[in-house]
């Protein structure tokens, strides 16, 4: 039996290659019978699903997907070819899957302007994606001495209303999507990107949501305990205001 595959069918395929590649060093992966499929990081920081051009009629193991992509049966994927060992892969479970599939937070509008903001911003290393006073902010930071640190070294994009407090923080170089405008859904454990039947969830780096999100602080404000202050002052480090 044969499933022939289309062009779109295989740029997303390629695209996942391109975005697992850093993290795996074989990309397998599993198509399953039917039109939804999935890929998950062996990290487990990312889950891929999409949907076929056409239902594929049964399940078919990809070893190496980028090798996959270069032969001639990628366009024709032939059931009876294929000599792939199941046992001797690592495939996701439908509990992988629904790890990602946390409530929902906040739906914001991600567009293909915004990733081309993303990709502008190589000085900074992650992206934080904040809701407070009812306000939407995309904020570019370093973090070089801790999560709630401000050096001044910041790029701050606003992005409309936000009806609760939250904060993301997610490696700016990590976004690696197809060009496209997404809804941006971030959910209580990941951070999702929807083109249509195409999905994107990442883990984040950090993050917090209503009353566990604090104001950002300056470098005098990091530490509050008066012993660790005492022994700061005494090594030379910066004053406090405490």
């Amino acid at each position: 039996m044969k499933h022939y595959l289309t062009d779109k069918d295989l740029l997303i395929l390629e695209h996942i290659v391109f975005v697992a590649e850093k993290s795996a060093k074989i990309i397998q992966f599993y198509f399953k019978k039917g039109t939804e499929q999935t890929y998950i990081t062996p990290k487990k920081d990312l889950l891929v699903a999409f949907n076929l051009s056409e239902p594929i009629g049964f399940d078919y193991p990809v070893n190496d997907l980028k090798k996959f992509l270069t032969t001639s049966s990628a366009t024709a994927v032939d059931s009876e070819k294929n000599t792939v060992d199941v046992s001797s892969m690592v495939i996701h479970s439908k509990d992988d899957e629904d790890s990602f599939m946390s409530e929902i937070v906040q739906e914001i509008d991600f567009t293909f302007d915004d990733l081309q903001t993303n990709q502008r911003l190589k000085k900074y290393k992650h992206l934080n994606i904040m809701g407070a006073n009812k306000k939407c902010i995309f904020r570019y930071q370093n973090h070089e001495k801790s999560w709630w640190f401000d050096d001044g070294n910041k790029e701050i994009i606003e992005h409309g209303k936000s009806s609760r407090k939250f904060r993301y923080v997610i490696a700016r170089e990590k976004l690696r999507l197809l060009p496209n405008d997404y809804k941006l859904i971030l959910r209580t454990s990941s951070i999702q990107f929807q083109y249509k039947h195409l999905n994107y969830y990442f883990l984040p780096e950090v993050s917090w949501q209503r009353q566990s999100v604090k104001d950002w602080t300056n470098a005098s404000s990091i530490v509050t305990d008066e012993h660790l202050i005492a022994q700061y002052r005494k090594k030379g480090y910066p004053k406090t205001t405490r």
